[in-house]
Parts: C-alpha cells; sequence; structure tokens
C-alpha cells in the first residue's frame, strides 16, 4: 500500500519540476542592453526617434558639431534649436524639416548644427537636448568625439579660425 501512495507523489512532484524547468526555458529577456557610445546614443520625442546622437569637436573642446538622425512616424515636423551643454545652436539654413513618415539627418554632408563654446571635450560626455516645433523636447548624454578618423571631415574651424566670406 505504501507503493502506491508513493506514486502519486512522485508524479505530482516531477510534474512541479518539470513546468518550473519549462518556465525557466521559456524567459529569455535581456535586461541589460550593451552598445558602443561610439554608435551614438538614441531617444524618443513623441513621434520622432532621434537616432545615433553624437557630437564631434575640437581637442580644445571651444568648437563641435552635433551628428543625428531623425525618423518620423508622425506629421511633418521641425527641429528648431539643439542645447549642447550649455550652449545653444540653430541648424544651418534654418528649422531641420523632418518630413511626415520620413527622416532627416544632422551631419558634415547634410544640415548642420555648429556649436561654439559648448566645453565639448573628446573623450568626455555631453548632454544634447533637441528641441521640435510640435514633439516634445528630449535630452540624450551623448559621446564626445575627436575631429579624427572617421570624423576627421565632420568639424568645422571655431568661428574665430573661419575664413571672412
Amino acid at each position: 500500500m505504501n507503493h502506491v501512495r508513493r506514486q502519486p507523489v512522485a508524479a505530482l512532484a516531477a510534474v512541479c519540476v518539470l513546468a518550473l524547468v519549462l518556465t525557466g526555458c521559456g524567459s529569455r529577456t535581456q535586461t541589460q542592453q550593451w552598445y558602443t557610445p561610439a554608435d551614438g546614443v538614441s531617444a524618443e520625442a513623441g513621434d520622432i526617434a532621434v537616432r545615433n546622437v553624437l557630437v564631434v569637436a575640437t581637442e580644445s573642446g571651444n568648437a563641435s558639431t552635433v551628428l543625428a538622425t531623425f525618423a518620423n512616424r508622425g506629421d511633418e515636423d521641425h527641429l528648431v534649436e539643439v542645447r549642447v551643454g550649455d550652449a545653444t545652436a540653430t541648424p544651418t539654413g534654418g528649422d531641420l524639416t523632418i518630413p511626415a513618415n520620413g527622416f532627416a539627418t544632422l551631419g558634415p554632408g547634410e544640415t548642420r548644427v555648429d556649436v561654439d563654446g559648448a566645453d565639448t571635450v573628446p573623450g568626455t560626455f555631453v548632454e544634447v537636448e533637441f528641441l521640435f516645433e510640435s514633439a516634445p523636447r528630449t535630452a540624450v548624454d551623448a559621446l564626445v568625439q575627436p575631429a579624427e578618423g572617421d570624423y576627421e571631415d565632420a568639424l568645422i574651424a571655431p568661428r574665430e579660425q573661419r575664413p571672412t566670406p
């Protein structure tokens, strides 16, 4: 009779252990995301995805350029202003249009945001805040890269070193 009672208890215990094992196997939630800050950081501003934000600066840190890409899932919007640390700048040629369901880029070959006096020393992080016409403002802590290698052509000379027209 003892033998008969042990079988249901052992079967129940085996089912419980099996359920715990299978539950653990199905859980593959990643709790940390690894990324290379040199690839830029990302944020969301309402319907606008802000991607690959990076700052390229002179060695002295007195002049810098913001690189970023914007993907818009909503209606047309405009990037009005960018704050880098304590300095403020606007896109060259006026507000940057981010088309409805489209994208726009800040960069050396595109619309630029050049910042003077932001104290952006290569190898450090600086807060970069984006102000849009409609979307909420958003800020990221972006890595400051030196103007060399892949970023050699991203930076223009500081205002005092720029040729006069």
